[in-house]
């Protein structure tokens, strides 16, 4: 040991001893020169030249890494949701092709029924979103009481019927 050489220790996991201890010996030096080459090396990158005390750096370090990774989640979250606005903008316009225009005289009627059917389906989708599951639409069994009031109503007088879509719960 060097004359002013200090002893200093630290705690490693197992994994952690075992990967230093390879790469110590792959550079045939002991464990404890490899760690110390180690920090000094990291040190040299942390300053890039500055004299910035260490504990500052590693927290800077440590903020660029955290904000280079919230920027990939939001790029990711931004990719799902232009899928999610073309996905809502080709259903939109496959329903107008595919939906036939109502006659004049049925409009006030269809009108009332869309503006209930809408409400009935944002209620579901806020009730959905809410509690955070996921139902899958096709095997949903509705409720007693969701059932009797859709058994209950009677066709309209322009011949639309019914709710077809019922908020869940």
């Amino acid at each position: 040991m060097r004359n002013n050489a200090r002893e200093v220790s630290c705690y490693l996991s197992l994994d952690e001893n075992a990967h230093f201890r390879e790469a110590a010996a792959a550079n045939k030096v002991s464990l404890s020169r490899y760690l110390r080459q180690c920090l000094l090396d990291y040190e040299r990158l942390i300053d890039n030249g500055s004299r910035a005390p260490n504990g500052l750096a590693l927290v800077e370090n440590r903020l660029a890494r955290s904000i280079e990774a919230q920027s990939r989640r939001v790029n990711s979250l931004y990719h799902e949701l232009h899928v999610l606005f073309a996905m809502v903008d080709r259903l939109a316009f496959i329903s107008l092709v595919h939906l036939p225009e109502i006659p004049a005289e049925l409009r006030e009627s269809a009108l009332t029924a869309g503006t209930r059917l809408y409400s009935n389906w944002r209620h579901a989708v806020m009730e959905l979103t809410e509690t955070g599951t996921e139902t899958d639409s096709m095997t949903a069994q509705p409720n007693d009481e969701g059932a009797d009031r859709r058994h209950d109503q009677q066709e309209n007088d322009d011949g639309i019927g019914s709710d077809s879509i019922d908020a869940v719960g």
